[in-house]
């Protein structure tokens, strides 16, 4: 694999092409798919090292995210998948770029055939699922349709293979549908999203840090149940960007961590999917923290200034 892989980079990069990148489905554990990330690949029977693949389908958050994003498994289990970056790389802020984060695909080994939205009652959970990707470590790839509500589901790949584009052949009738439509308001959610990414070069390379939160304002913990609110920071420098899910079909109003040298008490946080938003960071016994009220499934990406 390391001799392929290194072939198809040297012939990319004699024709011009030095930004091609290169990654693997492998279906395993951290340790396991190390094997194959970066210089790790030895050579069989010797001890020399070729540059393999430059990422691997993270495989590890694909099999937690489903349930944690429905509120269905506690977030504790998601916060111990990044506490692996710290075990493998010194720099885990960089962990990210070898991996491609995902929450459904066309295959679904080990799990049942269906998309992420199957039985699914709101949408704006997809809109949850792909935000999570959009502002957390890893290189996000959304699978065709998702971003339209499918929500296919059955005996085998066929059922999450739904036609997009009006083609001979579709799961569920789709056959000679156009499903594609800009106007869905998953896909505008997810779109503007996508734009604060590409402005905000924290929630690309940022350190992510799950953060603690309080229902009072004065008692922080990590959320010990599944509908909850989710938040975490991406730090890059001396630019803090918090990120806040509500996992739960009830609104929520949650304190949460921040950290107090970047957002410091006294100064304001701008929703910055509702500009004309913001909310103050204050103090609480030496803690910095913001007050976030989010609406059923609703999502908030803040910063100060």
């Amino acid at each position: 694999t390391a001799i392929f892989c290194n072939a198809i980079r040297e012939y990319a990069q004699r024709i011009g092409k030095h930004n091609f990148f290169l990654f693997g489905e492998i279906v395993a554990d951290d340790a396991f798919i190390q094997q194959y990330i970066g210089r790790n690949s030895r050579i069989q029977d010797s001890n020399e090292r070729f540059p393999s693949l430059d990422a691997a389908l993270d495989f590890p958050l694909y099999f937690l995210l489903d349930e944690t994003i429905k509120g269905e498994r506690n977030p504790a289990g998601l916060r111990q998948r990044y506490d692996t970056f710290r075990d493998h790389y010194a720099d885990h802020g960089a962990a990210g770029r070898y991996f491609v984060t995902f929450v459904d695909n066309h295959d679904q080994m080990s799990r049942p055939y269906q998309r992420f939205m199957h039985n699914s009652p709101d949408p704006l959970q997809a809109v949850l699922a792909i935000g999570y990707l959009l502002t957390s470590q890893g290189v996000p790839c959304i699978y065709y349709g998702t971003e339209q509500g499918f929500d296919g589901g059955g005996g085998d790949d066929d059922y999450v293979r739904e036609c997009m584009f009006g083609g001979q052949w579709g799961a569920f009738n789709t056959t000679g549908a156009h499903f594609f439509d800009p106007a869905n308001t998953i896909y505008q959610k997810i779109h503007a999203i996508a734009q604060l990414r590409q402005q905000h070069a924290a929630l690309r390379y940022g350190r992510q840090y799950f953060r603690e939160i309080s229902g009072n304002g004065i008692d922080f913990g990590y959320p010990l149940d599944g509908r909850c609110t989710l938040a975490w920071s991406r730090i890059l420098d001396s630019e803090e960007v918090l990120v806040a899910l509500n996992l739960d079909s009830q609104p929520r109003t949650d304190h949460i961590t921040v950290d107090r040298n970047l957002s410091a008490p006294g100064q304001q946080m701008r929703n910055l999917l509702q500009p004309d938003t913001s909310m103050p960071v204050r103090d609480s016994g030496g803690r910095a923290c913001v007050q976030v009220a989010l609406p059923a499934h609703g999502m908030a990406i803040l910063k100060c200034g």
